[in-house]
C-alpha cells in the first residue's frame, strides 16, 4: 500500500497537463461546442487533442520508476512514526563481529525485540503536490467547467460525450435528412406547416397541433431535447436508418431532434389555446303562428361554432333540464341564424321556462347565453283523453315523488271499460294497456323516455293526426336544403333537395286545409291572402335564382318563403296570413279573445270536477275560489262584447246566453253546487263555440270582398305590383342567359387539360356566381 501511495504521487503531478487539456475538450462537449464544428474538422480537432495529451503524458512519464521495497518500508516508517527506523534497519550489516556466532545471534535477538515492539502499522493517503504545478488552481475552474456542462446538457449529456469520442457517429449524423410539419387539430381547419430545418423564429401554432418528424439515413437512433421536459417524454420509432416520431404540442417551449449529439431540427413553438365560443340572443324567442319557437341568435369563435343547443328548465317546478339541438346551416368563425323549432312535443310545454343557448366549438369546449324567460307554446288538444295523455306525460318529466305510481294508476283507470267508452277505438285502448305496461316495467331512463314518447304519439293519433308530422318535416327539409345552398352543393343535389321541399310544402298545405278551422284570422300586417298558387310562385323563383347560380339570393328566399309558411293561417275557403283592418280587426280581435275565453273556461270546468270529486288543488280556494275565476271569465267576456258593439258589430245571442250561463255558474260556485255548476259550464262552453262560428262565417263573408278588391294591386308576399323599392328583377330571358353561362363555366372547369392560369380563372368566376 505505501508503494502505491508513492505511485499515485508520482503519477498524478505527471497526469496534470493531460487531463486539463481532456477536461476542456469534455467541457466542450457538455456545452455543445463541438458538435458545432463542421463534421470535416471533427476528426482533425480530436486527432489534435489526443496528440497533445500524448505528448504531455511521454514527457512527464519518462523517467518515471515504481516505488522500490526499502521506499515502501520508509514510506510505512515515516507514517507509522517508528523511531530509529526498525522495517528498514533488518538490511543492516555488522560493522564488528562478523562470523562471530555469538555477536550475530546478539544482532539478530535485537532485531526481533525491534519488530515486537510495534503496534500498529499505517499507511498515510497520498499526497501528490498538484498544487506545486498548478499554482492558479486552473483544476478547480475545469472541475466547475464540466459540473455546469453536464447541467447544461441534461438528458443529453451522454449523447453528447459518445458524439465528441466517436467521429464516424457524427459523420453519420451530419448526413442524416430531416422531415418535419406541424398538423392543427382538424376543427380549425389550418393547413399542415412545413418547419424549416434551420428556423429561429417563434412559431405560433393551435394547442393540441401534432409536430410529425421524419429522420432518413441516420447512423443512430434520434431522439428528443425538449424544453420544458414534459412528463411523458416522446420517443422515435423505426430501423435502417429510417425513425419517425410525434409530439402533441401542448405548450410553449423549445424543441429539438438531435442524432449522436448533433441537432437536426431546432423550432421554438408557442401554442395558442383554444378560446371558448360566444353565444347570445339576437331576439328574445317568439312564438309564430303554428306554435313554433322562433330562435334568433348570434355567436362566434377563433376557429368556428360547431353546434348549438337550447336548454330549457321549467321555472319554479322540478324537472330535469332538456336539451334541442339547433342544427347550424353552415358552421363558422360567426354565426348569426334564425330557426323555428317546434316544440309543443316537448314535455314542458304550456309551462314557463327558461332557455339558455349553449355553443359548442371544435375542441368540445362549450359557452351559455343569459337565460331567457319564455312560455313555450303548447299544442291544442281537443280530444279529452288526448289532452289526459299529454296531462300525465308532463307529470312523468318532472320526475316529482311519487309522480310514476300517479300515472300508473290514472292511466289504469282511463282504460277501463272499453266496450263502453272505446267503441270502434280498439287501437286506442291496446296502446294505453300497451303505455301502462311499459311504465310498470320501467327500469332506465331510456325506459321512461319511450314511454313518454309513446303518451305523445298516442295523443296525436287521437288529435289531429299529421299535421304535425307534415310540419316538422318540412323544416327539416328546409333545413337541409339552407345548408346545402350555404355549403355550395353540386346542382344535382339542390335540385333534389328542391323537390322534396315542393313535396313536404304541399303535404303540408294538404293537411293544413285538411284540419282549417272556421275563422281562425291571423293578427300582424295589413290584410293580405296568400293562395297556393302564389307559394308555387315563390318556389319556381328560388328554383331559377339556385339554377342560375345565385345561391346566397336563393338562400334568402327560401328563409322568406318559410316564415311565411310558419305564419300562415289556413282557412276554410282559402288560406291567409296577416291581420285584418276596420270592422275585420274588431271580428278577429274578438274570435281571439273567445278563443281564449274557450280554453280558460274548458280548464275552470276541469277544475270543477276535479273539486267534486275531491282533488281539487288547494290554491285554487274551493268553491269559493273557483266561484271567483268564473266571475272573471264573465267579466271578460262582458268585455269582448261591449268591444263588439262599439264597432257596431253584429253580437250573436248565443254569446249573450253563454255570459247568462257563466253567471248562473258563478252563483251555483258560490253556494257549493259543483254538479249544477258543472252543467251550466258545459252549456256556457256551447253557447260561446256557436258564437264563436257565427263571427267567423260573418269575418269571412267580409274578407271575400276585401280579397277580390286587394288580389289585383299586391303580390303573394302583400307588396305592391307598382312597389320597386325591391330592386329590379330579372327577365325570363336574362336568368336562361346566365344560366347557359353558368354551365359553360363549370363544363370548362371539368377539363382538366386547360392552362393552369384560365382554370384558375374560371374557379374565381364560379365563386362570384
Amino acid at each position: 500500500m505505501a508503494r502505491v501511495a508513492l505511485a499515485w504521487e508520482r503519477v498524478w503531478p505527471a497526469l496534470w497537463p493531460a487531463l486539463a487539456i481532456a477536461g476542456l475538450y469534455l467541457a466542450a462537449a457538455l456545452f455543445g461546442l463541438i458538435a458545432r464544428i463542421p463534421a470535416a474538422l471533427h476528426g482533425l480537432v480530436q486527432a489534435a487533442v489526443l496528440a497533445a495529451i500524448a505528448f504531455v503524458v511521454m514527457e512527464n512519464f519518462h523517467g518515471l520508476r515504481w516505488p522500490s521495497w526499502l521506499q515502501g518500508a520508509r514510506r510505512v516508517e515515516r507514517d507509522s512514526h517508528l523511531a530509529h527506523r526498525p522495517i528498514t534497519e533488518a538490511g543492516d550489516t555488522l560493522s564488528a563481529g562478523v562470523g562471530d556466532a555469538q555477536a550475530e545471534a546478539l544482532w539478530r535477538l535485537h532485531l526481533t525485540q525491534l519488530l515486537s515492539r510495534i503496534a500498529n502499522l499505517r499507511v498515510a493517503l497520498p499526497r501528490p503536490g498538484l498544487q506545486a504545478r498548478d499554482h492558479h488552481g486552473l483544476r478547480f475552474v475545469l472541475l466547475l467547467l464540466i459540473i455546469g456542462g453536464v447541467v447544461f446538457a441534461g438528458r443529453d449529456w451522454g449523447h453528447r460525450i459518445v458524439a465528441a469520442l466517436a467521429p464516424d457517429a457524427a459523420m453519420g449524423a451530419s448526413t442524416a435528412g430531416i422531415d418535419a410539419w406541424i398538423d392543427p387539430p382538424a376543427y380549425t381547419g389550418m393547413a399542415p406547416l412545413y418547419l424549416p430545418r434551420d428556423e429561429t423564429r417563434e412559431i405560433a401554432v393551435p394547442a393540441g397541433s401534432v409536430l410529425e418528424v421524419r429522420v432518413h439515413e441516420a447512423s443512430a437512433k434520434p431522439h428528443f431535447a425538449l424544453d420544458p421536459a414534459p412528463s411523458d417524454r416522446p420517443s422515435f420509432t423505426g430501423a435502417h436508418k429510417e425513425y419517425a416520431a410525434r409530439y402533441r404540442i401542448a405548450s410553449t417551449g423549445l424543441v429539438r431532434v438531435r442524432v449522436d449529439g448533433r441537432t437536426l431540427g431546432d423550432w421554438r413553438l408557442q401554442a395558442i389555446p383554444d378560446l371558448p365560443p360566444a353565444i347570445a340572443f339576437a331576439q328574445p324567442p317568439s312564438r309564430t303562428e303554428h306554435d313554433a319557437v322562433k330562435f334568433a341568435f348570434t355567436g362566434g369563435d377563433d376557429y368556428g361554432v360547431v353546434g348549438v343547443r337550447a336548454l330549457i328548465r321549467p321555472v319554479g317546478k322540478p324537472g330535469k333540464m332538456l336539451a334541442v339541438d339547433l342544427p347550424l346551416s353552415a358552421p363558422g368563425k360567426t354565426i348569426n341564424e334564425t330557426l323555428y323549432r317546434d316544440l309543443t312535443e316537448n314535455p314542458y310545454a304550456g309551462l314557463d321556462v327558461t332557455i339558455t343557448l349553449e355553443a359548442k366549438d371544435g375542441a368540445g369546449q362549450t359557452a351559455l347565453s343569459k337565460p331567457a324567460a319564455f312560455h313555450l307554446p303548447a299544442r291544442i288538444f281537443t280530444n279529452p283523453l288526448a289532452r289526459a295523455l299529454v296531462e300525465q306525460r308532463q307529470i312523468l318529466a318532472m320526475d316529482a315523488p311519487g309522480a310514476r305510481g300517479k300515472v300508473e294508476e290514472m292511466l289504469d283507470a282511463l282504460s277501463i271499460a272499453p266496450q263502453i267508452f272505446y267503441k270502434d277505438q280498439n287501437a286506442a285502448w291496446l296502446s294505453q294497456r300497451a303505455i301502462f305496461k311499459a311504465l310498470t316495467s320501467v327500469k332506465t331512463p331510456a325506459d321512461m323516455a319511450r314511454v313518454e314518447d309513446l303518451l305523445w304519439q298516442t295523443a296525436l293519433s287521437l288529435d289531429q293526426a299529421g299535421l304535425a308530422t307534415a310540419q316538422e318535416e318540412l323544416r327539416r327539409i328546409q333545413q337541409l336544403l339552407s345548408q346545402a345552398l350555404a355549403q355550395g352543393a353540386p346542382q344535382d343535389v339542390i335540385d333534389q333537395l328542391m323537390e322534396r321541399y315542393r313535396q313536404a310544402m304541399e303535404k303540408y298545405l294538404r293537411m293544413m286545409a285538411q284540419n282549417a278551422k272556421p275563422g281562425q284570422p291571423g293578427q300582424q300586417g295589413q290584410a293580405m291572402n296568400v293562395s297556393p298558387q302564389d307559394l308555387d310562385k315563390l318556389l319556381k323563383a328560388l328554383e331559377d335564382a339556385a339554377k342560375s347560380g345565385s345561391r346566397q339570393a336563393a338562400n334568402q328566399m327560401l328563409s322568406m318563403l318559410q316564415s311565411l309558411l310558419e305564419n300562415l293561417h289556413m282557412q276554410q275557403g282559402g288560406a291567409g296570413s296577416g291581420g285584418f283592418a276596420g270592422n275585420d280587426k274588431a271580428l278577429s280581435d274578438a274570435i281571439q279573445g273567445l278563443s281564449d275565453l274557450l280554453g280558460r273556461q274548458r280548464e275552470l270546468m276541469d277544475k270543477t270536477y276535479r273539486q267534486q270529486q275531491g282533488t281539487g288543488d288547494p290554491k285554487d280556494g274551493g268553491s269559493k275560489g273557483l266561484a271567483d275565476q268564473q266571475g272573471k271569465l264573465k267579466d271578460d267576456l262582458d268585455k269582448v262584447l261591449k268591444a263588439l258593439k262599439s264597432q257596431k258589430g253584429k253580437t250573436p245571442d248565443s254569446l249573450g246566453q253563454a255570459g247568462h250561463e257563466m253567471g248562473d255558474a258563478q252563483n251555483k260556485l258560490g253556494g257549493d253546487a259543483l254538479g249544477d255548476a258543472s252543467q251550466s259550464q258545459k252549456q256556457a262552453l256551447e253557447d260561446m263555440r256557436k258564437g264563436v262560428g257565427d263571427l267567423a262565417n260573418q269575418l269571412m263573408a267580409e274578407q271575400q270582398q276585401q280579397q277580390g278588391r286587394e288580389a289585383q294591386d299586391q303580390d303573394p308576399l302583400g307588396r305592391g305590383t307598382n312597389d320597386n323599392a325591391g330592386g329590379k328583377v330579372p327577365d325570363k330571358s336574362t336568368l336562361e342567359r346566365a344560366r347557359s353561362i353558368l354551365q359553360e363555366l363549370r363544363k370548362r372547369a371539368a377539363e382538366q387539360g386547360r392552362p393552369k392560369r384560365e382554370l384558375d380563372y374560371i374557379d374565381r368566376l364560379l365563386k362570384e356566381f
